[in-house]
């Protein structure tokens, strides 16, 4: 079996299952099924005129976007059927209808899918319209347009993206590099921000000792209270870059803006009071709190000022760069469905959407938690009468708080409108696919190593994972099949081969390492028995201690068909007792 990559299923499912349809040129048309035209750019009180079906053509109004509540992507205004009124942005792409799954990639069937589609949509939706720094993404600000936050954010969330892509940068050097930053400036500032229950932030270098640098920070517009952190941060790193966004906003407003929708958690010091719940373990903040995360000054340090880096496509950010960002992690390994690492898939994400690839890493940590959600197991789940299986959304793109479960919401957003026994189909067609017509990586695998793996009867996944090894097979039977090699392994002679024991074999100058994959064999013993079957249940239920390595992933495959589910549990039991 060979599972099909991103660009086939795209081709391959538009050609089988959607109309053909021809139009003369492009046009602005809707993505979805039953699109809402509302009479103003709000679910709350916007009433609806009518539902639009999918690839109708609409006349844009207005790409100026509307930012009112219940659309991330911000508001279209547009006219249809004669009357004007307004449709999230999210459901409206330009070009050609009969091509419409070209645009996000949808349906999203496979993590790299979701990942790479992901991407596309925020590069659209935030980057391309200004916002290409995780705070102005974040806090929604542009310089031409009125301040008017994401509904039901999570006010924190540029301070721990930066930290985490802080670690990273650090871990690899990447700090060194001629970084550009882009810091908001708001009118009518106070003096300092404050998080409650905290003191004073007082790093502060006031002495001018680089007269170039003075001369640009006045030159960009800084204030003092912007500059004595900037001198700090410039005399550890000189060659990196900073300069001014004017956001044209008051400071006051803004946070006024702000506090009606954000949410933090974390204690009762940070909410507003009386304590208005937004979803469970999430409260609207308090005006302090509010203000200190709005304060771009409060993180002008090593650790976080990246939630002001340029987010656009950095070459040096590489597969290894994205390594500690995802460690510990469900992400930390490797994704059955698309026969990669979750890190490599994140590198070509941003390659394709033209972003940062350490950036996307983080959001995706951040939106789908470290064990990972609904949204990232292609479990199945009903919404609003129609049961869906096998969708994948690591940035919850599509996940209206105004959706009576905002997260199933954004899965079927991620179905592209495809109904389930359509999307069945999709799913059941890539993973019995034979060919693929998208583009195939250069095999690299030199002639030594197509002879090991040939005299072993083994396969090699990713770069170094060694799979298809009978269990029960002892070393000294492998020393045995590559006498002619050299052979150094964690496991002795006499023992049999195990998941996750590591071995080198060697000929002249050319020298492959593996990680041993034993199929069924997940806790690493060389048996498959009772211990198996328990560590697969726990990872399906998402129990605590329940995230696998990629090793232990491929090794849970025991059916071989790309995912972790149900029928390997019941296989291993079965074979356990004798079935």
């Amino acid at each position: 079996m060979k599972i099909k990559r991103l660009f086939y299923l795209m081709f391959l499912g538009i050609i089988l299952f959607i109309p053909a349809v021809c139009y003369a040129k492009d046009v602005y048309y809707v993505t979805g099924d039953d699109v809402n035209f509302r009479t103003t750019p709000q679910v709350t009180n916007g009433n609806i005129i009518m539902e639009i079906k999918r690839t109708s053509t609409v006349d844009v109004l207005s790409t100026n976007k509307v930012w009112g509540g219940g659309c991330n992507s911000g508001w279209y205004k547009i006219k249809y059927a004669g009357k004007e009124g307004y449709v999230c942005s999210g459901f409206i792409a330009y070009g050609n209808p009969a091509n419409e799954q070209d645009v996000y990639l949808r349906p999203w069937i496979s993590p790299k899918r979701a990942i790479t589609g992901g991407a596309i949509f925020i590069a659209s939706s935030y980057i391309s319209r200004g916002q290409n720094t995780s705070y102005l993404k974040k806090f929604n600000v542009t310089s031409t347009s009125t301040y008017n936050h994401q509904y039901m954010a999570n006010l924190a969330a540029p301070y721990s993206e930066a930290y985490s892509s802080y670690r990273s940068y650090k871990e690899n050097g990447l700090l060194d590099l001629a970084l550009e930053f882009s810091i908001p400036i708001y009118n009518n500032m106070p003096d300092y921000t404050q998080l409650p229950g905290k003191d004073k932030d007082k790093t502060c270098q006031k002495e001018v000792k680089d007269k170039a640098f003075e001369k640009k920070l006045a030159a960009e517009g800084f204030p003092e209270s912007y500059k004595c952190k900037l001198r700090l941060l410039h005399a550890k790193h000189p060659n990196w870059v900073f300069t001014a966004f004017k956001t044209n906003l008051d400071f006051n407003k803004s946070v006024t803006a702000e506090q009606a929708v954000s949410s933090i958690s974390g204690g009762t010091i940070y909410y507003k009071t009386p304590i208005t719940q937004t979803e469970p373990g999430w409260y609207l903040a308090n005006k302090a709190t509010v203000e200190y995360y709005l304060d771009p000054r409060n993180f002008l340090n090593e650790e976080r000022v990246l939630m002001f880096e340029d987010l656009g496509y950095k070459e040096y950010y590489t597969a290894k760069t994205l390594t500690p960002i995802l460690k510990g992690t469900f992400m930390e390994g490797y994704s059955l469905l698309d026969n990669q690492t979750y890190a490599s898939i994140f590198v070509e994400a941003g390659k394709t959407a033209k972003m940062s690839s350490v950036y996307l890493a983080s959001l995706a940590k951040q939106e789908s938690g470290v064990n990972g959600s609904r949204a990232t197991s292609g479990a199945e789940f009903t919404y609003e009468g129609k049961t869906y299986k096998g969708l994948y959304n690591f940035f919850n793109i599509g996940a209206y708080s105004s959706a009576s479960n905002p997260v199933l919401a954004g899965l079927v957003w991620a179905s592209g409108g495809f109904d389930p026994e359509t999307l069945n189909n999709i799913i059941n067609s890539s993973l019995n696919s034979t060919d693929s017509t998208d583009s195939k990586p250069t095999d690299t695998t030199s002639d030594t190593e197509k002879t090991i793996l040939k005299k072993l009867g083994a396969t090699k996944k990713s770069s170094d994972l060694l799979t298809k090894i009978e269990m029960g097979t002892k070393i000294s039977e492998i020393k045995d099949k590559l006498s002619d090699y050299t052979i150094s392994t964690s496991l002795g002679d006499k023992d049999i081969i195990k998941t996750g024991a590591t071995i080198t074999i060697s000929k002249d100058k050319e020298k492959f390492k593996y990680t041993i994959v034993v199929s069924g064999d997940v806790d690493g013993d060389g048996k498959m028995q009772a211990t198996d079957y328990v560590k697969i249940k726990n990872y399906i239920m998402e129990t605590k201690d329940s995230k696998l390595n990629a090793a232990q992933s491929l090794a849970a495959d025991v059916d071989g068909n790309g995912q972790i589910g149900a029928t390997d549990y019941v296989k291993i039991k079965n074979i356990i007792m004798g079935r």
